[in-house]
């Protein structure tokens, strides 16, 4: 669902960002001209001269990983759900009213203004309704973000625990956070199978 590969996207540059400042000036201490120049963290320890990078593609993940699609297509569902529930009871409401105005001539005026008010406060309540369901449904769609960028979280981070890289970006067509990419450092491949592997894993337990 575009909405939710929208939001997933901005939430993930929200990191990246803060990843491009620290890349580019470890990237500039590198280069300095004192060779014996020892870049340390905040605790003391040498940091590498060189970083090593990849990267994933979203686009990739967001059409193999099974975890994502089960909960896009949980989402849209639960979006159809709703939308019917409020198409069925304004249709319900639609055909009352043509009922009601069936009677013609035969309607009293003290008639004509109690449907008018009871019209008016069905509809109010639909619009009601409606807007709870909307709140209920983003509060799903951002309790899904969540959970899919919690399990690449912990993916990434065992998959590199052995330190091979210094930084993992994302990408996508259209809203790129790398606008020039060697695929030799693209580990989607790989990454959205280790996810997979890890989700069926988790559904046997």
């Amino acid at each position: 669902m575009k909405s939710l590969q929208s939001i997933l996207l901005w939430v993930l540059l929200a990191a990246v960002a803060v990843l491009y400042v620290l890349h580019f000036s470890a990237g500039k201490k590198a280069t300095e001209p004192k060779a014996s120049t020892v870049v340390k963290d905040s605790a003391g320890a040498e940091l590498p001269q060189h970083i090593k990078v990849a990267y994933i593609d979203l686009d990739t993940v967001q059409k193999y990983y099974e975890f994502f699609k089960l909960k896009n297509e949980e989402l849209e569902r639960e979006k159809n759900r709703y939308d019917n529930q409020i198409q069925g009871d304004l249709n319900k409401l639609e055909r009352d009213r043509v009922e009601f105005l069936k009677k013609g001539q035969a309607i009293t005026q003290v008639e004509a203004e109690r449907f008018q008010q009871e019209y008016q406060t069905r509809y109010q309540q639909i619009g009601q309704r409606q807007q709870s369901m909307q709140g209920q449904h983003l509060e799903n769609q951002s309790r899904a973000i969540e959970e899919i960028q919690k399990k690449i979280n912990e993916y990434l981070k065992d998959y590199n625990k052995a330190g091979k890289y210094n930084f993992i970006f994302s990408t996508q067509e259209g809203n790129p956070t790398l606008y020039y990419k060697d695929t030799a450092f693209n580990i989607t491949t790989e990454v959205v199978k280790g996810l997979n592997d890890a989700y069926k894993l988790s559904k046997k337990q």
